[in-house]
């Protein structure tokens, strides 16, 4: 059975998904947590709402992505925290890190900063 964040999140298990995904002309939000971490799942409500006011409706350019600290190597001194993390990339560029499950600011940031689908379009 699929596990919640499954069903909209990119699940990336190596440096090379890795830096594939910062790497995204659009905005990654990439969520960091460890393989123990209960409460990281306490935001996916909210970035299922999230994904659908952005991805679907407004044709954003905007990747959620989900990275457990035990597998990337980029991401190994995260091993140890008990609440979520959410790192913003665009083309390779951190852009912000949101701490915890603060859902406003997760949603403000996405909404001023991912690019429409067609703004990406017109850089290629």
């Amino acid at each position: 059975m699929a596990k919640p964040w499954e069903e909209l999140h990119i699940q990336i298990e190596s440096d090379k998904e890795y830096n594939d995904a910062i790497s995204y002309k659009g905005l990654t939000c990439l969520e960091v947590h460890a393989g123990w971490c209960g409460p990281c799942t306490a935001a996916i409500p909210t970035l299922k709402k999230l994904h659908w006011d952005m991805v679907e409706e407004k044709s954003a350019a905007v990747q959620f992505v989900v990275a457990n600290s035990d597998n990337i190597q980029a991401l190994q001194e995260f091993k140890e925290r008990s609440k979520p993390l959410f790192m913003m990339f665009r083309k390779g560029q951190k852009l912000t890190t949101i701490e915890g499950v603060n859902t406003y600011a997760l949603r403000q940031f996405v909404e001023e900063n991912a690019p429409s689908k067609s703004d990406i379009a017109s850089e290629e």
